[in-house]
């Protein structure tokens, strides 16, 4: 099941992610209008960078002050619709 799958599904099973998907249900719930779908990593470069950053930290949450280094060009890219090619 892709992650997208078990935030739109009706039931969960216990599992390591079930928290945050309720969560991401919770938060989705708050809007009046709410529209989740799935992009590739090149139509998102903001999300994939912060996944890499994440997965490159220690295990646990991080809280970020401000954006990182480098963010503001990517949410700008973005914003304008420019696609980056994988690497």
């Amino acid at each position: 099941m892709t992650a997208l799958q078990a935030v739109h599904a009706e039931y969960l099973s216990d599992g390591l992610a079930t928290a945050l998907i309720l969560d991401i249900k919770a938060l989705a719930a708050s809007f009046e209008f709410c529209l989740l779908s799935h992009t590739l990593r090149e139509g998102n470069s903001a999300a994939d960078f912060l996944a890499s950053l994440g997965h490159s930290s220690p295990y646990g949450t991080t809280f970020l002050p401000s954006p990182p280094s480098g963010m503001a060009s990517l949410l700008l890219g973005d914003a304008m619709g420019i696609l980056f090619p994988r690497m």
